[in-house]
């Protein structure tokens, strides 16, 4: 028996995919694993670094999710990756 409020998750993207719950949403995400990846490094960044990202930071960010795509898109391969990253190393 629900608690509260039945909750509405249904939603239809920009792109025009629609989703009706979380379960349909993650399956949309996960079409796109490289946005994912990208998002997740330069939030990686922007955590390792305490620095916003830049225009002068896509390089860097474009080389670490195309250095952690051979490993799946590993958290602990991004990790490295951000760690061994000129901005980690120089900022």
């Amino acid at each position: 028996m629900p608690v509260g409020p039945v909750v509405d998750a249904s939603y239809t993207l920009e792109n025009g995919a629609t989703f009706h719950n979380v379960d349909e949403f993650k399956a949309l995400l996960l079409q796109d694993k490289e946005m994912i990846a990208r998002c997740l490094a330069a939030k990686l960044l922007v955590y390792a670094t305490g620095a916003g990202i830049q225009f002068s930071d896509r390089p860097v960010v474009d080389d670490i999710v195309a250095h952690s795509r051979a490993k799946n898109y590993g958290l602990r391969a991004m990790i490295h990756e951000v760690v061994q990253s000129r901005d980690f190393l120089n900022k």
